[in-house]
């Protein structure tokens, strides 16, 4: 029997960085694991393609294209079974005439978090879209960005925001309905390695200081994850433990390190798998820094970085959002608003860090393995 095609689109080879790749890669494994054969898709929409040699976004695709082509044969999709639509309407890849069969096979499209369009994706009838960005998405809907528009022809919409619709949930549905999902993490491209019980280890994150430009809604300004790191500056005077930085963008890093903090090059954490495995793996724990924005909405979202510390069996503090609603906490993860909290939780991990990474993997299978929760997704749109 032939299994059922499902097109996906997304970033892979606009932004070759090891966690940016891994967002899409989860998907793109479960929905194998599920059965389904898979025809990636990316389409460029400007100088959006990230080329590590030039570190600077460039409209040129090639490097994307050896990106695609080196990259997803980790999930089984080879030659053939990609392709790359340029500004000028160009199809890389496989080429227009097999992204079209596909597109005409197609059981849905699934869109992985990018808000892009091109109007042969209207010949498969069923088009759902994941936004892992919750707030910003919807207030782009709301504000009238222009890159939002692209919404409008997905006729299911996931969001990373949990808790939509609940009390304290300032989060807009902009006149759309919305299916709460979670990140999702493939465990099977995650091997438990040996666990960083030793003093030294640090505890560690990699994050983008600032991805963009603040959010005004409703009178509110929401804002990205600087803000939040700055509330738990003094950190690293708290405790013995070392802290490990890997921050993008224009963190202050004079003032990080006055304060105790080691600061790793994120473009060296993340350039390779092999390097951002081994980041991962030489980490006690992971520190998870959410958007302000995230949590002044209440928007219970987790972070899919953290589902990575998980899948290795590392222990998660996260910044609370108003996840812990719905992920049990206390054991593997833990939820902190402050500095105190951290403390706390690193003071109970000490006490039996085998048992707590061990509930850390544990959490990745039960609550983030990324078959279990596309096969709920696809229940919930009826598309099971």
């Amino acid at each position: 029997m032939t299994a059922p095609l499902v097109v996906a689109v997304g970033f892979v080879g606009k932004l070759p960085l090891a966690g940016m790749m891994l967002y899409n890669l989860h998907y793109l494994a479960g929905l194998k694991e599920l059965g389904y054969e898979v025809h990636y898709v990316e389409r460029q929409n400007g100088p959006e393609y990230y080329d590590p040699r030039l570190n600077a976004m460039t409209e040129d695709v090639a490097s994307g294209l050896n990106t695609l082509g080196a990259v997803l044969p980790m999930v089984g999709i080879g030659p053939g079974r990609f392709s790359l639509v340029d500004s000028e309407g160009e199809c890389h890849g496989a080429g227009w005439e097999t992204l079209g069969d596909a597109l005409d096979r197609a059981r849905f499209v699934l869109t992985i978090a990018d808000t892009t369009w091109f109007e042969q994706l209207e010949r498969c009838p069923r088009r759902l879209f994941v936004d892992g960005d919750p707030l910003f998405t919807q207030a782009g809907m709301v504000n009238g960005d222009p890159d939002c528009r692209a919404l409008e022809h997905y006729d299911v919409l996931y969001t990373y925001c949990t808790r939509m619709g609940e009390s304290g949930c300032e989060v807009p549905d902009a006149g759309r309905r919305w299916i709460p999902t979670r990140p999702v993490v493939a465990t099977s491209l995650w091997d438990v390695g040996p666990l960083s019980m030793n003093g030294e280890a640090p505890v560690t994150t990699v994050m983008n200081w600032s991805a963009g430009a603040d959010v005004r809604l409703d009178g509110q300004v929401y804002r990205h994850k600087g803000p939040e790191l700055e509330r738990l500056i003094d950190l690293p005077a708290h405790t013995d433990r070392p802290f490990v930085l890997a921050a993008g963008g224009p963190a202050p890093r004079d003032h990080l390190q006055a304060e105790g903090w080691q600061l790793a090059n994120p473009l060296e954490v993340t350039g390779s798998f092999d390097a951002y495995r081994d980041f991962i793996a030489g980490s006690y724990a992971d520190l998870g820094i959410a958007k302000h924005a995230y949590v002044a909405s209440g928007s219970g979202w987790f972070s899919d970085r953290s589902t990575c510390y998980l899948g290795s069996g590392r222990p998660v503090l996260h910044q609370e959002t108003g996840f812990s609603e719905w992920l049990p906490t206390g054991e593997g993860v833990f939820a902190f608003s402050n500095a105190d909290d951290v403390v706390e939780a690193l003071e109970r991990i000490d006490a039996d860090y085998e048992r707590h990474a061990r509930a850390a993997r544990a959490i990745a299978e039960e609550h983030f393995e990324a078959r279990t929760v596309i096969a709920r997704m696809l229940e919930e749109a009826d598309l099971a």
